[in-house]
């Protein structure tokens, strides 16, 4: 016959286990985030092959646009609709930018690959990010905005001014 209180005695122990295991991992997990004294972080997040070609064409996208004369204001902003790739100023416009990236244009192309779902989710991320752009680099006032694509075809660079709108 089983005793009652060695079971419980057990689960507590198990229980005890699994905290101390739980801790010792958050432990590890801020020690690999630790800042060095200089201000720069010890190791960079882990990133996919993927998102390192997919950062290396925002980067392209990026300059592309400076030299044009837009002025960067944020890079990969998030909410929960969905991401920005990168955020511009255009004068007095503001300017949403979707980054995109095909190897070749066999199905049509980078372009081609911001369909009706991607344009509603950039819009829906943009409306809920709007209110905080306008705050900080607009004093309040509500910007006219605009929604660019810069398509990647292999090595051509594509920059569509208003690409779509509301």
């Amino acid at each position: 016959m089983p005793d009652p209180f060695l079971d419980i005695a057990y689960a507590r122990a198990q229980q005890a286990q699994q905290r101390q295991l739980k801790r010792r991992r958050a432990a590890a997990r801020r020690a690999a985030r630790a800042p060095t004294p200089d201000g720069d972080f010890e190791r960079e997040p882990s990133v996919s092959p993927t998102q390192r070609v997919g950062a290396a064409h925002e980067d392209r996208a990026l300059q592309r646009l400076i030299d044009a004369g837009l002025i960067p204001l944020a890079r990969n902003l998030q909410c929960r609709a969905g991401e920005i790739d990168l955020v511009m100023r255009d004068g007095d416009m503001l300017v949403f930018v979707e980054v995109r990236a095909r190897a070749s244009n066999r199905y049509g192309g980078a372009a081609a690959s911001v369909g009706p779902e991607k344009r509603a989710r950039l819009i829906r991320s943009a409306t809920l990010l709007l209110p905080g752009l306008a705050r900080r680099y607009w004093q309040g006032r509500t910007p006219v905005a605009r929604f660019d694509v810069v398509a990647f075809d292999g090595d051509e660079i594509e920059w569509l001014r208003a690409a779509f709108s509301l």
